[in-house]
């Protein structure tokens, strides 16, 4: 099972730790700028006006794993099947 989410607190990674049996941390690390290019549900564009608050890495503190099992860093010339294949590799691998 994969699970997607934003853990903005360091004791939200810790408690999956401990009390998620078989928990694998994979921290995709993307800068802002290409979050804000992707933006498909126009959540940054709305903050930028004033309409909403509280969005991860604007105004909400996030703390990003210390720790991953494991690390893929985005670049602009990386394509999502290459990074889905390395992370194929690290995790089978390791």
């Amino acid at each position: 099972v994969v699970i997607a989410v934003i853990g903005l607190f360091e004791e939200l990674h810790e408690w999956n730790r401990v009390n998620i049996p078989g928990y694998v941390e994979i921290f995709i690390d993307t800068p802002l700028i290409e979050l804000k290019k992707r933006d498909p549900k126009g959540l940054y564009k709305r903050y930028e006006v004033g309409d909403i608050k509280n969005i991860a890495g604007i105004d909400l503190k996030v703390d990003f794993p210390k720790n991953p099992d494991i690390h893929i860093k985005w670049s602009k010339d990386r394509s999502v099947e290459s990074m889905f294949n390395e992370l194929l590799k690290k995790y089978t691998l390791d």
